[in-house]
């Protein structure tokens, strides 16, 4: 019994022995990728701060710090907590910017969200991380409810594995700088009216507002007339407490109006018209027929315009100008007039007044069609055409509800979503063009989703349903072609010493003028509209063509170039330039031989721009390839990401960024489209576009005296001194270079602008609704989302 229970205990040991050998053989299988790792005593985390405003989306990054020392692992479990009344993580996208993970050849990376408030992170590299560097960054919205604080984000536990020791970290912590809300900037468009009569009436002219998207606290106004045809006799408020000043010898009357209580009785914000108040004229008595236009000399000017919100904050504002018609023959006076007072103007009995010719009109009908041909007919519309005392020809075209409703019907048969309506003026003899679009008719087109286009010899606007959706009240357009020689050497002379004009080209010579100046006034205001003009010379080369721009001389007067592109004229053979806009003045078409730059960034469409919202990596590649140039032929091209799918729109920018060597994916095959791109990526792509001979001629590069105090350990430090070094990029006042924060939309433009030598736009009112005169970025977004 006692050799039995021997041979026993022999065999298990035997099989025991076995299996602890073959447990020992797997570990080294597994583990023989590991290197040999050196222990250390202080292992730190580190959680970096950023800011955003509520609604945005921020990454924290998350580094490790060895200290000096040689400690070095391959495996981490951190914990990291939050307040979650503040931050959310993005859902599917929580974990971002992993470079460790992608540097050190990572094996697996798994996070666990399951509490709120909370999220854990378990991290295995094949290679062994020994030197400082950014582990990965943690990816938060700020919730819309979080108010301006700081919150802090935290390392609740972590622990890091040398081989197969566990050792605990400690954690500097971080924080998210919850940022104000600022209020936007308001929008307010006042029109001021029109009025006619004879020589020796009264008449008043109404100012409204024709919208407003904030209350007004107070405005101010100083109009100018000409004070040999109309004297001031009174301005009546529909608001309490208008002050007025009017001095009939300079043809100038200011109107004021502030919120005595203190921002407590606003006019409210309204997108219907209202009325602000009348100005009651006296015509001279001597005056002659004509239009005689009373507008706002400069809008850009406060002591001209101003209209501030409850806040004492100015606007944006715009004025339509407006006119007062004087009709029939002027009076002869018995008496001499007198300038500055109110007298009627009348006339005694005995005093004759000379005959003129009578003003005639005549109705023209016009076709409605859905196609440019007259079998397409959908309704009709009358043209009243009027010849004046002086010979001029004005044509008056009102599209009723009854007409609407009519082609609407037939174009929904027809299967069609284009009303057009074509004005005809074949001896070229009208000089006034007035479409009236009733509330009724604007509203029923918009319901059914049916676009407008009204087309005459001279220009072309089309009116897409979305645009005329709510306006609530009649719709008008002004179309003026500016056909005599004196009136274009007036537009030719002022665009030539224009500073956009100046800025563009090296020499005057380089500028002409081409065609005929429109100008076309509407109410119809912040709603985008496709405008048409023909190219009548017919011996412009392709080239000439493509160099043509239509500059804007807006009546708030702001003024802008803009490229357009080449179409066909009304559906002719006869070319035209077609662009959009969502505000109206004079439209002038110049051939510009020298060079201009084009906007590469545009904003929203709710009129903000977003300055501080982080920029993707596709839109980084689409941004590159609109304003850099490309070596390569992209037809030729055979670049394909995994990840492409998920940014479709971008793929021939992202294409040409990645052939012209700007930006490039990683070894897994990955473009990572939606991520965020860093400082750090940012200075890397901006040494690599350094390189190129048309760019580095003009960039002076010095050496640094002082390297910046956070990129010591980073991988990306060679690139970043470099380009620290240009002045393309710069640190922070406390030395920082914050490598791995994302870069926003309005650093993006400021560096790219510094790259290709655009100089930052300050004049003018800002084109977005979110970025102010103050803010830091104000001329380098302007000069980049502006042609």
């Amino acid at each position: 019994m006692h050799s039995k229970n021997l041979y026993l205990f022999s065999a298990n040991s035997k099989r025991t022995m076995k299996t602890i050998l073959a447990m020992l053989l797997m570990v080294s299988m597994i583990f023989s990728w590991i290197p040999q790792a050196v222990a250390s005593v202080d292992p730190n985390i580190h959680i970096g701060e950023v800011s955003g405003k509520p609604g945005e989306i921020v990454e924290v990054p998350v580094s490790y710090d060895s200290k000096g020392s040689e400690f070095s692992f391959y495996h981490s479990e951190l914990s990291f907590a939050y307040d979650s009344a503040v931050l959310e993580l993005v859902e599917g996208d929580e974990v971002v910017n992993q470079q460790a993970y992608e540097n050190y050849q990572g094996v697996s990376l798994t996070k666990d969200t399951s509490v709120l408030g909370f999220i854990q992170i378990v991290m295995t590299n094949q290679q062994f991380i020994d030197q400082s560097t950014v582990l990965y960054s943690l990816h938060f919205k700020i919730k819309d409810s979080a108010t301006a604080s700081a919150s802090s984000v935290i390392l609740h536990s972590g622990v890091l594995i040398a081989q197969n020791d566990l050792f605990q970290v400690t954690g500097e912590n971080g924080k998210v700088t919850v940022l104000s809300d600022e209020k936007p900037i308001g929008n307010g468009l006042v029109s001021i009216g029109s009025a006619q009569g004879k020589a020796g009436d009264k008449v008043t002219l109404p100012v409204d507002t024709v919208s407003l998207d904030q209350p007004i606290g107070s405005f101010g106004v100083r109009l100018k007339y000409n004070p040999a045809a109309l004297q001031v006799i009174n301005v009546t408020g529909d608001v309490p407490g208008i002050q007025y000043n009017a001095n009939n010898e300079t043809g100038s009357v200011i109107v004021g109006w502030s919120d005595e209580d203190g921002g407590q009785s606003p006019i409210p914000a309204s997108e219907s018209p209202q009325a602000l108040f009348k100005i009651e004229f006296t015509i001279a008595s001597g005056a002659i027929t004509g239009d005689y236009p009373v507008q706002v000399v400069d809008t850009t000017l406060p002591e001209h315009f101003t209209v501030t919100d409850t806040d004492a904050m100015e606007m944006n504002k715009q004025i339509v100008p407006g006119k007062i018609s004087v009709v029939g023959s002027p009076v002869t006076p018995t008496t001499p007039s007198n300038p500055g007072s109110s007298g009627s103007g009348s006339s005694s009995g005995g005093s004759s007044t000379p005959s003129t010719p009578a003003s005639t009109s005549e109705k023209i009908t016009v076709n409605v069609t859905n196609e440019r041909n007259t079998n397409a007919v959908v309704s009709a519309t009358i043209i009243e055409r009027t010849t004046g005392a002086d010979g001029r020809k004005k044509d008056e075209v009102n599209l009723t509800t009854e007409q609407t409703s009519r082609a609407i019907e037939s174009l929904k048969k027809a299967g069609s979503n284009i009303a057009r309506i074509m004005i005809p003026d074949e001896k070229d003899e009208v000089s006034l063009l007035n479409v009236k679009l009733p509330a009724k008719s604007t509203s029923l087109m918009a319901d059914e989703k049916m676009n407008l286009y009204i087309e005459t010899d001279n220009a072309s606007l089309q009116l897409p349903a979305n645009s005329l959706q709510g306006l609530g009240s009649d719709i008008f357009f002004h179309l003026v072609p500016i056909k005599d020689t004196a009136g274009r050497e007036v537009v030719e002379q002022r665009i030539q010493n224009d500073p956009l004009i100046v800025k563009s080209s090296s020499n005057t010579a380089d500028f002409r003028l081409v065609g005929r100046p429109m100008t076309i006034e509407t109410n119809m205001s912040s709603r985008p509209v496709t405008v048409v003009l023909p190219i009548r010379e017919t011996n412009l080369t392709q080239k000439e063509m493509d160099k043509l721009q239509v500059f804007i001389e807006h009546s708030d007067g702001t003024k802008e170039l803009v490229k357009g592109k080449i179409v066909k004229f009304n559906g002719t053979d006869q070319p035209g330039i077609e662009f959009e806009v969502t505000k109206f003045s004079t439209f002038s078409m110049i051939l510009m031989n020298g060079t201009s730059s084009s906007a590469y960034i545009q904003g929203y469409t709710d009129g903000t721009f977003r300055p501080n919202q982080a920029v993707q990596r596709a839109e980084m590649a689409a941004l590159l390839s609109r304003i850099l140039p490309s070596d390569s032929d992209e037809a030729t091209l055979d670049t394909s990401y995994r990840d492409m799918p998920a940014a479709e729109w971008a793929r021939e920018a992202i294409t040409k960024a990645t052939a012209a060597g700007y930006m490039r994916g990683n070894a897994a095959g990955d473009f990572m489209p939606e991520r965020s791109i860093t400082r750090a990526e940012m200075a890397v792509i901006i040494e690599r576009l350094l390189n190129r001979k048309d760019i580095t001629g003009a960039v002076t590069t010095t050496e640094l005296t002082k390297e910046a105090t956070d990129i010591t350990l980073h991988w990306a430090r060679e690139a970043v001194q470099r380009v620290l070094a240009t002045g393309v990029m710069s640190v922070s006042p406390d030395g920082a270079f914050r490598p791995n924060e994302a870069v926003t939309r309005a650093e993006a433009v400021t560096l790219l602008n510094r790259l290709v030598h655009i100089e930052p736009e300050l004049s003018g009112t800002s084109r977005w609704k979110d970025v102010s005169a103050s803010h830091w970025a104000y001329g380098a977004i302007q000069a980049a989302s502006q042609n």
